[in-house]
């Protein structure tokens, strides 16, 4: 499929739904016409169910209109910082005869990508971007590197980044019209969801296969520059970093972040974990599973890719460069350094790998293990707990008492709940193994990254000695078991500093004290932050303003939040009793707190939170408190 077959495809698509978007609004004017000419109860009824149906499709043409791509973010390496890598780009570009990116970044994605800035549906070309992962520049030769920026710079070459405003531009508008009509607005506007939900659905179908088409086409290039090997190299290089990365981010790298910690050197070890040869074997099985294809993927398969890279004729006098790609960095101490930071923030405490891993071993296990003793000590009455304390309330038969707190009340089915609470139960037992001077914490980039050891450096098995149907015929086992380890039986773990929180929900549009709040429900407590009541009432014929608002909401850090105006927090161990009232779509919930007053004595009092439509749904906010607070929330057949 030729360039400007594309364009006509692409444009053709996207005009069809403006005129589709256009239709829907002329016969809404129509009817509005017809009512005000010959008005009747008819043209009354249609002439509303029309106004209800424009509202939020006017409301999406308007926002797609005003909407702007952001240019990429990463880290900026302009020409005088990277001059050898500039220097190959320029190279490639001129081999593949299209005009270089104006704009490097290096990004901690396995990912290149270009994009360009057009006019004219794509007709004239402004600023060129181009975005490189620097877990790429680890793994990937020079062959295979140029390969991959031969590959963008194919995009440009092929002008597939001109048609990328207009393809995205109609997917924006597209998706925001089908979220509009997703409102509660009678039979009229689901038969005109209906409509627009297929239309969509074509559309991205065919630009999606427009899109593979051109990686197709943009492969040719990566074989003209490297050759078959290294362009087949490289792809499969691609997907197997981008597997062991997210690994390694989820599993090792990131977790510290809520406690303020950082490694002190992120890609070294990256490169320890691909270097670890059962790693290697688990990529390899990895890749050797088929991909499965989706008409709305916008690439191919690796297969697919690598049959299309097999068929393309050889270049002749290639000599393959071997080397790494980080070689073509003026210096990548310094950039990994910037980008670590970037990542982490300049004040994340930097460990190295061994005490980075024990110390969030020991402070995950902590958290949880604390999280079991506040809702033991809800059950029982007992406080303060410890290990004794939970062995004692599991052997007298307690365990659903405690599988209910923990598991925030009663939503979870109850194999659910007693799962969570063997959960937290080896939690608890692994922070008092640690704290045993016969038990080691030991890491490893096999296996499981951070495992317990005895003297002898026998593996401990925690699963096995807590098994999942935890019952009180269980528990005196479990607890000649960790006397052997030496455990003490009154441990409680120290609460570990934290510098983040988990999002527990959001509830949008309450009211507090005559005050419109979306409140952000974290694992330590409410956020409450202040909003419009315009912006309040939004959401009533459609949920994509709210939607919108949210997201934005999300894209902030709780400390930015809480730095905006009218934004204050209320602790969950503030939170002593909460009671739900609800009417039909209506709730309130009073929430009986603590304060302390000027002279720092505590006090009680009650506040109390409210919400009607458009704000979030009664199954939801339930799930939320009781999350929140467990058995602390009751409820009430009077209005609190």
């Amino acid at each position: 499929m030729k360039t400007t077959l594309r364009a006509v495809v692409a444009l053709a698509l996207l005009a069809g739904y403006y005129l589709l978007t256009l239709a829907v609004l002329a016969v809404a004017a129509l009817a509005c016409y017809l009512m005000i000419v010959h008005p009747s109860f008819a043209t009354i009824k249609i002439s509303l169910a029309m106004l209800i149906v424009s509202v939020p499709v006017l409301g999406a043409l308007v926002r797609t209109a005003r909407h702007r791509p952001e240019p990429p973010g990463g880290l900026p390496a302009g020409r005088a910082d990277e001059p050898a890598l500039w220097a190959a780009i320029d190279e490639l570009a001129a081999r593949v005869g299209t005009r270089p990116p104006d704009e490097l970044k290096f990004v901690p994605d396995v990912n290149a990508a270009v994009s360009e800035e057009t006019r004219w549906f794509g007709l004239s070309a402004r600023r060129r971007h181009m975005i490189v992962g620097v877990p790429l520049l680890e793994t990937l030769t020079v062959s295979q590197l140029h390969a991959v920026l031969g590959h963008e710079l194919g995009h440009y070459g092929g002008r597939h980044t001109r048609l990328g405003g207009i393809t995205y531009r109609g997917a924006i508008a597209l998706d925001r019209t089908v979220d509009a009509l997703g409102g509660d607005g009678g039979a009229f506007l689901a038969v005109l969801h209906k409509v627009f939900d297929g239309y969509a659905k074509i559309y991205f179908r065919v630009s999606q296969a427009v899109r593979r088409t051109q990686e197709i086409e943009a492969d040719r290039f990566m074989v003209e520059i490297s050759g078959r090997r290294a362009a087949g190299a490289a792809l499969e290089s691609v997907r197997a970093t981008a597997a062991a990365w997210s690994f390694f981010l989820d599993r090792l790298a990131l977790p510290g972040t809520r406690y303020g910690l950082a490694p002190a050197d992120l890609f070294g070890g990256f490169r320890a974990l691909l270097a670890e040869p059962s790693r290697q074997d688990e990529i390899r099985t990895a890749l050797a599973k088929p991909e499965k294809r989706d008409p709305y993927d916008s690439h191919p398969t690796l297969a697919e890719r690598l049959t299309a890279i097999a068929a393309c004729p050889e270049p002749a006098g290639l000599v393959p460069d071997d080397r790494p790609a980080t070689v073509l960095l003026a210096d990548p101490a310094a950039v990994r350094a910037k980008l670590t930071t970037a990542m982490f923030g300049a004040d994340a405490t930097a460990l190295g790998w061994d005490e980075l891993a024990v110390r969030i071993e020991g402070m995950g296990a902590a958290e949880v293990g604390l999280a079991l003793l506040t809702a033991t000590e809800r059950a029982t009455g007992t406080s303060p707990g410890n290990l004794a304390t939970v062995l004692g309330a599991l052997e007298q038969g307690q365990g659903p008492e405690l599988a209910k707190e923990v598991s925030g009340g009663t939503y979870r089915s109850p194999r659910e709940r007693t799962e969570l609470l063997a959960q937290h139960v080896r939690g608890l037992v692994s922070s008092a193994l640690q704290a045993s001077p016969k038990v080691a914490v030991r890491f490893s980039w096999a296996g499981d990254p951070v495992s317990l050891t005895g003297p002898d450096g026998t593996a401990i098995d925690v699963a096995a000695a807590v098994p999942a149907d935890l019952g009180p015929g269980h528990v005196p086992a479990l607890r000649d078991w960790l006397a052997a380890w030496d455990t003490d039986p009154a441990h409680r773990p120290a609460p570990p500093a934290r510098t983040g929180a988990d999002l527990v929900g959001v509830l949008h549009g309450v009211e507090e004290d005559g005050d419109f709040y979306d409140a952000l429900v974290l694992d330590i407590g409410i956020l409450f932050v202040r909003i419009s009541t315009a912006a309040a009432m939004r959401g009533g014929m459609s949920d994509l303003p709210i939607r919108e608002r949210l997201q934005k909401l999300l894209e902030s850090s709780p400390g930015e939040l809480l730095a905006r105006e009218g934004s204050w927090m209320l602790e969950t161990e503030r939170i002593l009793q909460a009671t739900l009232w609800t009417k039909k779509d209506q709730w309130a919930v009073r929430l009986l707190v603590t304060w302390t007053d000027e002279q720092g004595a505590t006090q009680e009092g009650h506040l109390r939170v409210a919400g009607k439509p458009p704000c979030t749904d009664l199954a939801e906010t339930q799930r939320v408190l009781q999350e929140l607070v467990g058995s602390r929330l009751g409820w009430s057949t009077e209005k609190v």
